[in-house]
């Protein structure tokens, strides 16, 4: 095998070793929300916990790779123990919820202990997997470089070619393999990959230890290269490894501030996401790619990286100004659903691409000689995956939420403009009057850039959006918030809620009825659980029961801010005794919580194949619901109109678990409601139940505020379209939904394999389960 087949081979191995450990990332990060809750605070520790290892496992193996001569046979190794430890993360994650249900005993709500023990456990069992995955790129380096390779084009070609495999890995879970085989099987797929790959690599390195041309690369080649590589002396190398660590945290700071405002554009969904990290990753790629055949010939690479932290500074606030333009009429009209990609897309790709290739010339500024690759490659990356975590966690905790997503750009884009002159002015080859100019320009241009962006963008964007509803609105109420940016506001006097500009909820009867249909059908309830808070419009219907303690669980806390908007009249209900408003995930609450309650409502944020919202209609959860539910006890579940294939899933899941099961159509046809039982409940019984519910003032007064659909018990009672017989027949050809196999969540490939269970109903009132008979 001559010396360029064994290096494509070399690059093969790379790039499906990055498939599969993007898989891994995308699987662990929902089976850790299963356990966990989809918090902001729940995904960014395990995003950290992932990135940590990479980052010890490229310090650490970096450092010990340069005194092998056995590289290959340690890339098979680390492949392989890649494939064991990650097989083992799916059982781990298991094992938490007991541990944190014990910790949650003894702290209550809200605990710091719970949060601190989460994130450890975390960092516990993503440790193993991650940290080999973080020494492979140091260690394949030394390997190339060992065969008498330049070192910039290798490292532009690994670190391109891995990140490439990122993409493929993204898109492939994302748009495929969960939906059309479920995690488990992900998890297997990707792990194949790695064993794949170990055995080929190792099978490589066999045949190549007969062959002469390895004894004088592993035995030689470090001998007749110990020329060093930057040519800068240290202290502007440690610039540059500074520069790396701040470069890194910028990026991922710009990748969750366009994660959430780029849903402007593709709206909410596991593609929307699935799509933009593709778009950022694969800027990655070409950015690297594109310097392999240059880094190794640039005569003043430090230069070069200055002017790429300035483009990136500068093309990040010019971005800004793209977001209303590109969401204008006009780009409707001429690209159509195809505008919404080329928005993300002209956004994400030209930033992306500078910091992809930023990489290689940061490398080849830093590494000082080739005798220390591996210990220099794995500095130089753990020092940018380090930087990386912070940027994930300060951006999403702390930027966003306190100074705003255009503000936090501006902050960002200073960083990369003071980064840029920096690296220029520590050039030693540049003249004195260039860094005097350098000097005086940098300054006027912070200061221009933040001059030129008092508007945020995005909350013009909103604005454009909700006039395409009618021109007649007003804002009321717009924050970024931790878990997603809400906005409240009025059309011709009507209140609606958007929360990442999905809207949620109106001032209805259905809403209504979602508290007084599982209330009217438990015995004698007295504790209730609401699960997504919303508007607040159930809770303040149940309210109107006398002597009912009401729990309520909502992970945009600041809805409880503005329930005074929406409900003037009980502004002070939140504060009374017997309501209890929790901030958090509502399945991680009954995941953790032993309380128990005699009815418990879900309504989940629209549309149903949300990521977060699916995780509310599986069988693992309702099986949860049942365990927290009285035996005399009854729970709601409202399905908003969606597909056949969907209703009929979500149908048998719910009476897999629940035995008697009634169906009630919304008074307006907007959804329908599933209302699940432990007893059979005699109809008359039930009639009289309602008819004596009815007669309490309250209850009376708060069916009536808004029309007069569900007034009288006859009323309520023509709302029933099933019974559990029916339930039973309709959904035969359901699917059970369950954590493993997300159903709901990827509805492309059930389009493209199954088109005709994809059609959705838009009839009236009971269309959408009469069609289904």
């Amino acid at each position: 095998m001559n010396q360029k087949q064994h290096d494509l081979i070399i690059y093969v191995f790379f790039f499906f070793s990055g498939i599969s450990g993007l898989m891994y990332e995308v699987v662990w990060l929902r089976m850790f929300s299963l356990v966990m809750g989809v918090t902001i605070y729940a995904t960014s520790t395990v995003v950290a916990a992932f990135m940590a290892g990479l980052a010890i496992g490229s310090y650490v193996l970096g450092r010990i790779v340069d005194r092998r001569n056995d590289t290959l046979r340690v890339y098979a190794c680390l492949e392989f123990m890649i494939a064991v430890t990650a097989l083992l993360v799916p059982i781990l994650i298991r094992a938490i919820s007991p541990i944190l249900r014990e910790i949650y005993a003894i702290s209550g709500d809200g605990s710091a202990l719970v949060t601190a023990v989460r994130t450890i456990l975390s960092f516990i069992i993503l440790l193993l997997p991650t940290t080999m995955m973080g020494g492979t790129l140091p260690v394949l380096t030394v390997h190339l470089i060992n065969r008498n390779k330049s070192f910039g084009r290798n490292f532009s070609l690994l670190y391109g070619l891995n990140t490439a495999g990122a993409v493929i890995g993204v898109l492939a879970s994302g748009f495929f393999t969960l939906g059309a085989f479920g995690q488990t099987y992900t998890v297997l797929i990707a792990a194949l990959i790695n064993v794949f790959v170990a055995s080929a690599a190792y099978m490589l390195y066999r045949s190549s230890q007969n062959e002469k041309a390895r004894s004088e690369t592993e035995g030689i080649g470090l001998e007749t290269h110990k020329e060093a590589v930057s040519p800068y002396p240290d202290h502007v190398r440690y610039i540059v490894l500074g520069v790396l660590a701040l470069s890194g945290f910028t990026s991922l700071a710009y990748e969750v501030i366009w994660t959430r405002q780029l849903i402007l554009f593709m709206r909410s969904s596991i593609y929307a996401f699935s799509f933009m990290l593709a778009v950022f990753l694969t800027g990655i790629t070409w950015g690297s790619i594109f310097m392999r055949g240059r880094v190794d010939n640039l005569k003043r690479p430090l230069m070069l990286l200055g002017v790429f932290e300035l483009l990136i500074g500068l093309m990040s606030v010019f971005n800004l100004h793209l977001f209303s333009p590109l969401y204008s009429n006009t780009m409707s009209i001429l690209f159509g659903l195809s505008g919404k990609f080329l928005a993300v897309i002209l956004i994400v790709f030209p930033i992306t691409f500078i910091f992809g290739a930023s990489m290689p010339v940061s490398a080849v500024c830093y590494i000082k000689g080739l005798k220390q690759t591996g210990s220099s490659v794995g500095g130089l990356y753990s020092a940018n995956t380090v930087g990386s975590i912070i940027g994930s966690l300060l951006s999403g905790f702390f930027l966003v939420p306190y100074a705003g997503s255009a503000y936090s750009v501006i902050i960002l884009a200073g960083i990369n403009i003071l980064l840029g002159a920096l690296l220029l002015l520590s050039e030693p080859n540049a003249k004195k009057a260039f860094r005097m100019l350098t000097g005086a320009v940098i300054p006027a241009v912070l200061i221009g850039v933040v001059l030129n962006s008092a508007v945020d963008p995005f909350l013009v964007t909103t604005c454009q959006r909700i006039a395409k509803k009618s021109p007649k609105y007003k804002v009321h109420y717009y924050k970024e918030c931790l878990e997603g940016t809400v906005t409240a506001f009025t059309i011709q006097g009507y209140k609606y809620l958007w929360i990442n500009t999905e809207g949620m909820t109106k001032l209805c009867t259905e809403t209504k009825l979602m508290a007084h249909l599982p209330l009217m059908a438990a015995s004698d309830p007295k504790e209730m659980l609401v699960v997504c808070f919303g508007m607040g419009t159930t809770v303040k219907s149940a309210a109107s029961y006398p002597g009912l303690h009401v729990t309520t669980v909502e992970l945009v806390s600041e809805l409880y801010d503005i329930f005074g908007f929406y409900h003037p009249d009980q502004q002070n209900l939140l504060h009374q005794e017997r309501i209890n408003p929790i901030e958090g995930d509502g399945r991680n609450y009954l995941l953790l919580s032993p309380k128990k309650f005699d009815v418990i409502t879900i309504d989940p944020a629209p549309p149903i194949w949300s990521p977060g919202s699916d995780n509310l209609y599986s069988l693992e959860f309702f099986t949860l619901c049942k365990q927290h539910l009285n035996p005399d006890g009854a729970i709601c579940v409202w399905i908003p109109v969606s597909t056949v294939l969907e209703a009929k899933s979500v149908l048998k899941t719910f009476l897999n678990v629940f035995p008697y099961v009634t169906v009630y159509q919304g008074p307006n046809g907007w959804g329908h409601y599933l209302i699940g039982v432990q007893k059979s409940v005699d109809q008359n019984e039930y009639q009289q139940r309602v008819e004596q519910y009815l007669r309490i003032p309250t209850v009376a007064k708060d069916l009536r505020e808004y029309d007069q659909v569900a007034v009288t018990s006859d009323q309520i009672l023509k709302l029933r379209l099933w019974f559990t017989e029916e339930v039973e027949r309709v959904s035969q050809e359901g699917r059970l939904i369950t954590d493993d196999r997300p159903l709901l969540q990827f509805p492309l490939w059930r389009y493209l394999l199954h088109r005709p269970s994809y059609f959705r109903l838009k009839g009236g009132p009971s269309e959408w389960f009469l069609q289904m008979k």
